[in-house]
Formats: C-alpha cells, structure tokens, sequence
C-alpha cells in the first residue's frame, strides 16, 4: 500500500533544496556544466533570461514532485535507516532513470558523457534524498 499520510514536510523541503542546490553546482562552469554545454551543443550564457527562469522554475516543479515521489516510495517499503534508505535510492536510480535515459540517448546519438552527466547528476541526488527521507521519518 502506498503510504502518504506519514509524509513529512521538513525532510522534503530538505531534499528539493539538495536538488536544486547540487544541480545548480553540478551544471556550472565548476561542476560539469563547461562539458555538458560542449556535448549537448547548448551554451547557458544564449539562453534568454525569461526562458531560463521559466526552465528554473520547471525544474524546480519537477524537484518537488520527485521528491515527494521518493518520499512516498520511502514510506511505502518502511525504508528507515541510511543503508535501506541508499539501496532504495539507488534502485529507483537504475529503474527509472539509468534504464530510461539509455534509449534516449542511444537514439539522439547524444553519446555516453553525456548520458552519464545527466543520469550521475540524479544519482547522487537519489541516494543523498533517499537516505535523509529514510533517516529523517
């Protein structure tokens, strides 16, 4: 059964700002973002300001839905301590993303960097949310 009435605010707001803040750091010149903007072809400085608010605040949306996602998943299999909290993190991981984005990018002919920038990106953010979520019920 999926358990949505023991969701926990706090632990949520904590695991989108861990989104928001690892990928505004992993897709900057510091992070990979020098090298995702030379594979994927797009330069974030041409991006016009308005279009890159409205993606800010998209990815944001979509920071709050997976977020609350994994907490329900947290929740439903009783995953409470680091460990569990890793292992469900790095399933949903491999099901719903590493096994998702392959075709995409196999079909795009985007290459294997790339592909790894973008799936390693949700990868850490999976288990460091996932084991907060686990831990933090």
């Amino acid at each position: 059964m999926l358990e949505f009435s023991s969701l926990s605010t706090w632990p949520i707001v904590v695991g989108v700002f861990i989104n928001m803040f690892i990928g505004s750091f992993w897709y900057s010149p510091l992070g990979f973002g020098k090298v995702w903007s030379k594979l994927s072809g797009v330069n974030m400085m041409d991006i016009p300001k308005s279009e890159a608010n409205k993606s800010i605040a998209i990815v944001a949306l979509g920071a709050i839905i997976q977020t609350v996602a994994l907490a329900v998943i947290i929740n439903s299999v009783e995953a409470d301590t680091f460990l569990q909290g890793l292992v469900v993190g790095l399933l949903v991981w491999l099901g719903f993303t590493a096994a998702t984005t392959i075709g995409d990018t196999l079909y795009a002919r985007r290459g294997w960097n790339l592909w790894w920038i973008n799936s390693s990106f949700f990868l850490v953010v999976f288990l460091i949310d996932a084991a907060l979520l686990a831990v933090w019920n």
